[in-house]
């Protein structure tokens, strides 16, 4: 048996300003899914399916950074630096970084809307991991 990624999914409280985050700061393509409040994210050929609060599940808060479970959505990049000059002209909420995560692996973390955080990575080509 074969496994292969699929998706990602996110709730949120307000689907269009959590589309809006991926779009304008990382270049996603966004479209709406067909039901309300709905949009297919697609960023580097991966899928982020964001949806709003289910009224017959209501949802928690999001948990503090760092914690248990999915804490952040990984992105590479070969320039963190410029990444996050981008990024900043953009006006993105850069919470950690860059810093130093290794030899030759650095990092930062963008904050995003109702706690999603996505790290940036920069790591030479070789490393596999």
């Amino acid at each position: 048996m074969m496994f292969r990624f699929d998706h990602l999914h996110l709730r949120a409280g307000d689907p269009a300003a959590m589309a809006g985050f991926f779009t304008s700061l990382f270049g996603a393509t966004a479209t709406p899914e067909g039901r309300p409040g709905r949009f297919i994210l697609r960023l580097d050929g991966q899928t982020l399916l964001i949806a709003p609060a289910n009224p017959d599940f209501p949802a928690g808060p999001a948990p503090a950074f760092p914690h248990l479970g999915l804490e952040h959505i990984g992105l590479g990049v070969d320039d963190l630096d410029a990444a996050c000059a981008v990024l900043r002209r953009r006006g993105a909420d850069i919470a950690i970084g860059p810093v130093a995560a290794g030899p030759g692996i650095r990092l930062a973390f963008i904050r995003g809307p109702e706690g999603v955080m996505v790290e940036l990575l920069e790591r030479p080509q070789h490393d596999p991991c």
